[in-house]
C-alpha cells in the first residue's frame, strides 16, 4: 500500500501475478533457513530511468514534498527520501509494519545507504546521524511493539568513517541498547591492499576497529564481498593473487 513494485521485479510497476517475497519464504522455510527483508530506506531510484519510472506513479505525486531530487557521480538524476523529514521515519515504518503483519520474516536488513554523496552535502555530520538515528529507532520499537523476537540489523560501509559521514551513527548503535539487534559492516577488502607505505592487512585491521567500538558486545556478522573474488585490481591485489580469500575471512 505504500511503494510502488519495483522495476527490478515488474518494469512496468503493475504488480505480476505472482507474489514473489512469499515464495521466496516458502522456499526459506522448506530449507529450514531464516528470512529477512532486506530493504533500502531511503533511496527510490539510482538512475534517470528509475527516476522517470517512479515519477509516473501515484506514491510521486503523494511524496514528493518529503523526497529529495539530486545527481549521481555520471550527472544522472536520483530520488531519496529525505531523512529530516518526520513523514519519511513515518513513511519507512508503515512500510516496514506492512511487511511484519503480512509476511513471516525474522527480520528487517537496511542496507548501508543513507545520505549518499550528493544528498544534502552540506549539512553537518552530526545532524545527519540524528536524522537518521531518529529512523532506525523508530524502525527498532516498531519491530519490537508487533514481534520482539524478530530482528533489525544494518550493513554499514565498512570503512567506519565512511560510515559516519553518511550518517551512520555506528559508535551510538553499539553503544546504545534500543536501536539494532546485530551489525553487519561491508568489510570488501583483502589482507594484500597496496598502500603507499606497503601492503596494508586491510579486512584484518577493519573487523579489528568494528570490534573495538561493539561496546554493547552485539552480534557481528562481517559482510564478505563474493563479487570480487578474482578480480583484477590495482589497489587490492588479493583478489587476483590468491583463490583462498574468503576461506581465510571466514576463519578470521
Amino acid at each position: 500500500d505504500y511503494f510502488p513494485w519495483s522495476i527490478y521485479i515488474t518494469d512496468n510497476r503493475e504488480a505480476p501475478s505472482y507474489d514473489p517475497l512469499a515464495i521466496m519464504i516458502e522456499i526459506a522455510r522448506e530449507k529450514n533457513l531464516r528470512f529477512e527483508a532486506w530493504l533500502n530506506p531511503y533511496r527510490i531510484s539510482l538512475n534517470n530511468t528509475g527516476t522517470n519510472s517512479f515519477k509516473t506513479t501515484s506514491f510521486y505525486e503523494e511524496y514528493k514534498y518529503f523526497i529529495m531530487e539530486y545527481s549521481n557521480a555520471k550527472g544522472e538524476s536520483c530520488l531519496s527520501f529525505d531523512p529530516a523529514k518526520e513523514e519519511t521515519v513515518e513513511l519507512i515504518t508503515a512500510g516496514v509494519e506492512e511487511i511484519l503483519k503480512n509476511y513471516d520474516v525474522d527480520g528487517i536488513h537496511y542496507d548501508d545507504y543513507f545520505y549518499v554523496s550528493g544528498m544534502a552535502d552540506q549539512l553537518d555530520v552530526s545532524l545527519k546521524k540524528e536524522y537518521v538515528n531518529n529512523m532506525v529507532k523508530a524502525t527498532y520499537d516498531t519491530i519490537k511493539e508487533i514481534d520482539s523476537t524478530c530482528e533489525l540489523g544494518i550493513s554499514p560501509a565498512g570503512n567506519i568513517d565512511n560510515a559516519r559521514n553518511q550518517g551512520a551513527d555506528v559508535d551510538t548503535w553499539l553503544s546504545v541498547e534500543g536501536y539494532i539487534d546485530y551489525i553487519m559492516p561491508q568489510i570488501y577488502w583483502t589482507d594484500m591492499f597496496v598502500t603507499g607505505e606497503g601492503n596494508k592487512t586491510m579486512f584484518t585491521d577493519r573487523c579489528k576497529e568494528w570490534q573495538a567500538i561493539n561496546l554493547l558486545d552485539l552480534p557481528m556478522y562481517i559482510g564478505l564481498a563474493l563479487y570480487r573474488v578474482g578480480e583484477e585490481s590495482q589497489s587490492d591485489i588479493g583478489w587476483s593473487i590468491k583463490n583462498t580469500n574468503l576461506a581465510e575471512q571466514y576463519d578470521t
